[in-house]
């Protein structure tokens, strides 16, 4: 697999910003688990490549993310699979 720096371009290629694709670069090269919030926006079609990434590159980890709307803020919550 591609290094850290590699991954996380190609997520900011996809349209995250570029703290959400450091920490999802750490996750899926790593296997850590993280949880966050910030509101750099995220679109259902940025998930689906995200998942569509995660898939091609054997990543093992699951990422929820919940939209807050009523505070501009979207919940991060990524877990290795062990």
């Amino acid at each position: 697999m591609a290094t850290e720096e590699q991954v996380s371009a190609e997520l900011v290629k996809m349209g995250f910003s570029e703290s959400d694709s450091e920490a999802l670069a750490d996750c899926m090269l790593n296997g850590n688990s993280l949880s966050w919030q910030n509101s750099d926006p995220v679109t259902d079609e940025m998930l689906q490549l995200l998942n569509k990434f995660i898939e091609l590159n054997n990543a093992k980890i699951e990422v929820k993310v919940k939209d807050v709307a009523t505070r501009d803020k979207y919940l991060w919550d990524v877990r290795a699979k062990r």
